[in-house]
C-alpha cells in the first residue's frame, strides 16, 4: 500500500511540473497500474499535444507506456476570469473549459453580464483541429441562447479562417432567429497564436452579437 501511494504522488509530482498543466491525479488498481489519469491545464497546449507530453514523461521516468485513452484532460482559460462588474454594457467571457477523451471533445463557455452568468455546452468528434474551433463557437452560441430566452435560436451558417491586414482572423457568419424574423450577423476577432484559436473563435461570436444585441426586457 505505501507503494502505491508513493508511486501515485510521484507521477502526480511529474505531470504536474510540465508546462500547461494546473494540477494532475493519477488512479492506480491495486497491482499499481494506471487505470485513469486526469489532467487538469491551461489553454497553452492542445489537448492531443499534453496527452503525448504525459506519456512521454511517464515512459523517460518511470518507463511505463501509458495508454492515451487512459488520459482525460480538461483545460481551463483561468485567464478569461473577470470580476463582475454592475450594469455591464457586453457580455464577456468569464471562463473556456474543454474536456478531452479518447473519442470526443466537450468545451464550454462561461460568459457573465453583470453579476449573472450563462453557459453553453457543445460536444463533437475528436476527428480534427477544426473541430476544436467549432465545438467552441457553437458553446459559446448555447450560452448566448441562454442569455436572451427560449425566443431566440443562433446558428452558425459560415467560420472562415482569413488574412486580415497581414494578421489571421476568424471571420464568421451568425443566423439569429427572433419572434418578429431573422437576421444574419458577423463577426471577427484575430488569432494571436495557435494556443488562442478557441479564445479567438469565442471573441469572433461576440463580436457578431454584441453590439446589435440587447436582452428582451421582462414585463
Amino acid at each position: 500500500m505505501h507503494e502505491m501511494i508513493e508511486l501515485k504522488t510521484e507521477l502526480d509530482k511529474l505531470m504536474s511540473s510540465l508546462s500547461g498543466v494546473m494540477a494532475a491525479r493519477t488512479v492506480l488498481n491495486a497491482d499499481d497500474e494506471i487505470v485513469e489519469i486526469h489532467i487538469l491545464s491551461d489553454l497553452s497546449k492542445s489537448p492531443k499535444q499534453l496527452v503525448r507530453d504525459i506519456q512521454s514523461a511517464i515512459m523517460a521516468a518511470f518507463g511505463i507506456d501509458v495508454d492515451y485513452k487512459l488520459i482525460s484532460v480538461a483545460q481551463v482559460n483561468s485567464n478569461m476570469d473577470v470580476p463582475a462588474i454592475a450594469n455591464e454594457p457586453r457580455l464577456t467571457i468569464r471562463k473556456i473549459m474543454i474536456s478531452l477523451d479518447s473519442a470526443s471533445l466537450e468545451t464550454t463557455v462561461v460568459l457573465g453580464h453583470g453579476d449573472k452568468i450563462f453557459e453553453g455546452s457543445s460536444k463533437g468528434p475528436l476527428t480534427s483541429g477544426r473541430n476544436r474551433i467549432i465545438s467552441a463557437a457553437n458553446a459559446c452560441m448555447n450560452a448566448l441562447k441562454n442569455y436572451l430566452g427560449p425566443a431566440y435560436n443562433i446558428t452558425l451558417l459560415d467560420l472562415q479562417r482569413n488574412s486580415v491586414a497581414n494578421n489571421e482572423c476568424f471571420v464568421m457568419a451568425l443566423s439569429i432567429v427572433e419572434p418578429f424574423g431573422e437576421t444574419v450577423l458577423y463577426g471577427i476577432s484575430p488569432i494571436n497564436s495557435p494556443e488562442t484559436e478557441v479564445q479567438a473563435a469565442v471573441m469572433a461570436v461576440l463580436s457578431a452579437v454584441n453590439r446589435p444585441i440587447t436582452r428582451p426586457k421582462k414585463h
